[in-house]
């Protein structure tokens, strides 16, 4: 609002008098624009090199429209060509050495044209037009070594359009020597200066609730995600074509069939078959190339003849061994006979157990040395013997297999057990040795059933009134106040008080109110529903009873000599959509011009407001007006 002069009865207003109302509402307009942050350049008078020859010149694309720190406005309905030739004083803005540039600033500035001039009382010639315009200001810097030349200063009244740079000998400014880099352009808000709501949010959690901050952490999860720190896909999530005997379309169900598929032992379809060979050279025998599968059932068939075929077995009396160690024999035959009884012999001193030796085997707390199985059997009977004998021997966790409990246990053993344990239970959970130590870090629910399912019940610091739910169904997620749901209604905890809630989902808001204080029920008194995905969006709609209070007002002034009946009116826009047309729309006035007759009349009402008007009678060169308030009702 303006500041006003109130002008009284018989008063003889003077010039100044007249001109300071008019500059009040102008000083408001502009006090408007600068509160709010309304500055800079917000379109057009965007620079380009002359056209259609580039010049010393640069133009401006028309319209241009800007605000300045005062609010004041500025505005070029038509294309501007600005002389770079000479700054705003009309010196040369010429480099005069090689090696040197110099740097322009061209600014836009609020101005005031002055026309229709006319004789006042004193018979001194005045402007009765002063209207608004604009100027545009070429400013020079002093001239400096290529690439470290000073650019002009900003000024306090004047925006900045761009900066130009001349060199010496220069004849045409082109598109490189214009850099907008410094321009002032329009900008409504800083992003840190605009909250969002993030509570309800899963994947982003800014340091504060703004947009600057929010895409903060945009940046940091897309960096985490494209460097791979953190945010990486699953392999179920990255998609493959299938290609060959893989019919899996992505890569964690590719990799998981290949293996199954290596692995099978089924008959017809071993992992075998699966895996390619090279052709192998030999004599008598040679392999085609094929499958592992097919070389080795080649392979199996020839070995068969050989063995099965008698014709072609050599016989072990035929096959000449030299004599080694305590064998004596001289044939395979007589040799596989003499090994085969000392191996049997269970004499002592020359047990077939003294006979075969074995390397030595590495084990914690016992070990075994190199010898023959005999002496390493009876280290073995030695140890198990102290273990049974002594507490202090027991087993390790590690050592104790544990049986597949048909539930979710992978592991075999105790240790690892435990470990599975207490890994999924930190999944959730903060560990003792953390801050927070056994709360929860992230609660996952699984189908919960039901109409409605409830997430949350908090009772806060008490009273049924308080009493806080959350539930969720296919489409929405409803907070509520005072009101649970069984299945089919709400029910109240407290008969004494109101209900309330909230309710949001993918296409609309709705604020939830019931006051009839009924046990149970299954509409609520009143809503206001914010209807997202409508063509119409931009207010709420209102159910149940609606009152609503604004303000309304009209003026009429007579341009003529005589008494004249004017016609006055105007249209309301409510706040908010109406659940229906107003049964009732009544008028309180707050102010009226003397001799106003009557009151306004309504015409053409709906679910978004009203028209209004009224006729005056109006005596020669007079004004009338009337203001005040609406009530409307639903």
């Amino acid at each position: 609002m303006a500041d006003r002069l109130d002008y009284y009865f018989r008063q003889k207003v003077t010039e100044a008098e007249l001109d300071l109302a008019f500059e009040l509402l102008e000083k408001a307009d502009r006090n408007l624009a600068a509160d709010i942050g309304v500055y800079g350049i917000i379109s057009g008078a965007e620079p380009t090199p002359h056209s259609p020859v580039p010049d010393l010149t640069i133009d401006l694309t028309a319209p241009g429209r800007a605000y300045d720190n005062l609010g004041q406005r500025i505005f070029f309905g038509t294309g501007q060509t600005v002389d770079c030739a000479v700054d705003f004083a009309g010196i040369p803005t010429e480099v005069p050495s090689a090696g040197q540039e110099r740097w322009l600033g061209i600014f836009i500035k609020f101005d005031r044209l002055l026309s229709d001039p006319r004789t006042d009382g004193n018979s001194q010639q005045v402007f009765f037009r002063r209207d608004e315009t604009f100027e545009i200001v070429v400013r020079q810097a002093p001239p400096g070594p290529i690439g470290s030349a000073a650019k002009v200063a900003l000024q306090p009244d004047e925006l900045l359009i761009c900066d130009v740079r001349r060199g010496n000998g220069q004849t045409q400014i082109l598109a490189p020597d214009i850099d907008t880099a410094r321009r002032q352009a329009f900008i409504f808000a800083q992003g840190d200066a605009v909250q969002i709501i993030s509570g309800t949010w899963t994947t982003l959690h800014p340091a504060v609730d703004t947009v600057q901050s929010s895409f903060d952490e945009v940046d940091a999860e897309l960096t985490d995600h494209f460097t791979g720190v953190a945010r990486r896909h699953g392999a179920s999530a990255i998609d493959i074509p299938a290609h060959g005997f893989v019919s899996a379309t992505d890569v964690e169900g590719a990799i998981h069939e290949l293996v199954d598929d290596l692995s099978s032992t089924a008959s017809g379809t071993p992992g075998a078959q699966k895996v390619g060979a090279d052709a192998v050279a030999g004599t008598p025998n040679a392999l085609p190339a094929g499958t592992v599968d097919g070389q080795l059932s080649q392979i199996l068939a020839w070995l068969n003849a050989h063995v099965g075929a008698a014709a072609g077995a050599h016989n072990a009396s035929a096959i000449a061994a030299v004599a080694h160690s305590y064998i004596a024999g001289t044939s395979v035959q007589a040799q596989l006979q003499e090994i085969v009884t000392d191996l049997g012999s269970q004499a002592a001193g020359t047990a077939g157990a003294s006979r075969v030796g074995a390397d030595a085997v590495a084990g914690s707390p016992n070990a075994l040395a190199a010898g023959t199985i005999d002496a390493q059997l009876a280290t073995l009977l030695s140890t198990i013997n102290d273990h049974l004998n002594d507490a202090s021997g027991a087993h390790a966790a590690s050592a104790v297999s544990v049986a597949d409990s048909g539930g979710n246990l992978t592991a075999t053993n105790v240790e690892t057990a435990l470990a599975e344990v207490l890994d999924a239970f930190e999944d959730d959970h903060f560990r003792g040795n953390e801050g927070n130590a056994g709360q929860h870090r992230t609660i996952r629910q699984p189908n919960l059933g039901g109409t409605k399912a409830l997430l949350w019940d908090a009772i806060g610091i008490g009273g049924a009134a308080g009493r806080l739910r959350v539930y969720a169904d296919t489409t929405s997620i409803w907070f509520t106040l005072n009101a649970s749901w069984d299945g089919s209604q709400w029910v109240r905890d407290s008969t004494s008080w109101f209900s309330g809630g909230f309710r949001f989902s993918r296409s609309d808001v709705e604020f939830l109110h019931e006051d009839s204080f009924a046990a149970a029920f299954t509409t609520w008194t009143s809503t206001w529903t914010l209807p997202m995905s409508s063509t119409n969006n931009s207010a709420f709609e209102l159910s149940g009873t609606v009152r609503e209070v604004g303000r309304v007002g009209m003026e009429w002034s007579n341009s003529d000599n005589a008494t004249r009946t004017l016609a006055g009116g105007g249209a309301v826009t409510f706040r908010s959509r109406f659940p229906a047309t107003p049964s009732s729309i009544t008028f309180a006035v707050s102010n009226a011009s003397s001799g106003f007759s009557g009151s306004p009349s309504t015409f053409t009402p709906d679910r978004d407001g009203f028209g209004f008007f009224s006729y005056q009678s109006i005596s020669g060169f007079g004004t009338a007006w009337w203001f005040g308030t609406y009530t409307a009702i639903a």
